[in-house]
């Protein structure tokens, strides 16, 4: 692993940082993998996890139809890409859900949009392209018509055997529609994970409180509870839990014999005041690890019996970004996803970089999409605790460590739009 020796401030404890390469791998490493299922309805699968893939039994389309609304055409071998100036008789008329009679050369029929191509059409010309003469009884035509115009073919889209939907892709409008044209009407999905969250402090009140001398609004639990939700888990939600080791470890067992997953903020790094970390290796383990990041650096992984543990830094915004970066491709891991890493794009830095870091940092920045690529500006405060900065930003760029450069850089960046889904 790529690690630093430092030192964290306690008096025996010299502990590694690791780099967000190794802790992410880790993680996903660790991640269990949801193996339980269950039967979805289409009107209820919308940000399921599909468990199994979904196969055509059919064609689509399962006929040749017209791909618009015109005249299907029996056009004679003379006929074909020769000038125009052609007449031909109208002898049927086809809307969509029905089928035509056979057309003989040198006829037609009126035909609309989806509608099946009848035996002896072998073109279809749009509307607009043909004069009606004769007191609409004959479409005359002045361009060359080629074969199979505007004719959609029996399989055109899907054919009878295709995979249309894999294993591991969180359901969106258009997979459900795809799976509702080839008639299935249920879906195999992974059931939710369940997480459980649980918050201790003395200095943290609800919102709707009153502050005293020394205390803050807890913003992590509605920060987590938010995340949590957006990702598609089921939260239970113990809230605040009095700050004695008793009442931790009760909050522990409580959500161990239930929850897939445990997640706490604060008071799990080293040389810290807080029943968090002796609660977990009590009942279970936990590994503390610094990662060789900004914001965040703390990082908490274990076990409380068959449910894991993830506890991420107090300050707020280190506790979003290690939840994104961390927690959210771990969970979307245990979730089923087949592709659970965050997505980055390249964009230009608006700032010039000047002096070097020993950690990577992930800046908060918002984008010019003026150009191309993209430039980022940063915001002015990246301190741990401006959570302003979060609304403000469209997303994180990564900066490696020992890094300096000028403005127009091109890095990766982390758009918001997307971890927040």
């Amino acid at each position: 692993m790529d690690n630093q020796q430092v030192d964290c401030g306690c008096d025996q404890v010299v502990q590694p940082l690791m780099s967000t390469t190794d802790a992410l791998d880790f993680l996903l490493n660790a991640a269990p993998k949801n193996t339980n299922t269950r039967s979805v309805a289409l009107d209820d699968a919308l940000g399921q996890i599909l468990a199994s893939d979904v196969c055509s039994s059919i064609n689509v389309p399962g006929f040749d139809n017209s791909a618009m609304d015109g005249y299907a055409i029996n056009l004679k071998n003379d006929q074909v890409n020769t000038p125009g100036g052609f007449t031909f008789d109208i002898t049927d008329r086809i809307p969509a859900g029905s089928t035509g009679k056979t057309i003989n050369p040198g006829c037609c029929a009126r035909i609309f949009t989806g509608a099946p191509t009848p035996k002896g059409a072998n073109t279809v010309i749009m509307q607009e392209e043909c004069e009606l003469i004769d007191n609409d009884s004959k479409i005359e035509i002045y361009r060359p018509i080629s074969l199979n115009e505007n004719i959609r073919p029996m399989g055109n889209d899907i054919t009878n055997g295709d995979v249309i939907l894999k294993t591991g892709i969180k359901l969106r409008p258009q997979d459900i529609a795809l799976a509702a044209s080839v008639g299935v009407d249920t879906l195999e999905v992974f059931d939710k994970i369940k997480v459980g969250v649980f918050f201790t402090g003395d200095e943290l009140v609800d919102p709707g409180g009153e502050l005293k001398d020394g205390q803050i609004f807890n913003s992590n639990r509605y920060t987590l509870v938010a995340l949590l939700n957006n990702m598609g888990c089921e939260v239970v939600n113990l809230g605040n839990v009095e700050d004695t080791l008793d009442s931790t470890c009760n909050a522990l067992e409580q959500l161990k014999s239930s929850c897939d997953l445990i997640m706490t903020t604060g008071g799990v790094s080293v040389g810290e005041e807080d029943h968090v970390k002796p609660a977990v290796e009590k009942l279970g383990n936990l590994n503390l690890w610094r990662i060789k990041m900004k914001p965040g650096k703390p990082l908490a992984f274990g076990n409380v019996g068959d449910s894991q543990f993830i506890g991420l830094p107090g300050n707020p915004v280190s506790a979003m970004v290690t939840f994104l970066l961390f927690a959210r491709p771990f969970i979307r891991k245990m979730q089923g996803i087949e592709n659970c890493t965050n997505n980055s794009i390249k964009v230009a830095a608006n700032f010039n970089w000047n002096k070097s870091k020993p950690r990577r940092e992930f800046i908060r920045v918002r984008l010019d999409n003026s150009t191309t690529p993209a430039k980022a500006d940063q915001y002015p405060k990246q301190g741990s605790d401006v959570l302003s900065s979060m609304v403000w930003a469209d997303g994180l760029i990564e900066i490696p460590e020992k890094t300096t450069f000028n403005q127009g850089e091109i890095l990766k960046f982390y758009p918001l739009s997307e971890m927040m889904s």
